[in-house]
């Protein structure tokens, strides 16, 4: 009974977690980005790899939509360092629903979990 109780205790756990991952932040803001399609249809892709973007920087013309895809083994974010975007999490090995870029101008983002991890992008 015990075992039983503790199993769809921690069901309900997970569960919740699961649902709360995909709450992530939308992709809009009243600055001239808006959400994307999914995956990388049209538009731009950023590789996330060895803790990098590339390509960085990455020049496109407005209307374009980036998408950021993850190939390292953890959870990144594309964040713009103005919090006019965010990607929300990207788990490893996967995509982002992508940004669609509407205004002109020189766009720098980071990763909210590591540091190091700097991007720009620059629209034309």
């Amino acid at each position: 009974m015990r075992h039983t109780m503790l199993f769809t205790f921690s069901l309900a756990v997970t569960t919740a977690l699961l649902v709360l991952a995909g709450c992530g932040k939308s992709s809009t803001s009243p600055t001239g980005y808006s959400g994307g399609g999914g995956g990388g249809g049209t538009g731009n892709v950023v590789t996330i790899s060895n803790m990098a973007y590339n390509p960085s920087p990455l020049t496109v013309s407005k209307g374009t939509t980036v998408t950021w895809k993850n190939n390292d083994s953890v959870a990144h974010t594309a964040t713009a360092d103005d919090a006019s975007f965010d990607t929300g999490n990207i788990p490893a090995n996967s995509t982002s629903s992508g940004v669609t870029f509407n205004q002109a101008g020189t766009f720098a983002y980071h990763c909210t979990y590591h540091s190091g991890m700097h991007g720009t992008i620059t629209v034309n």
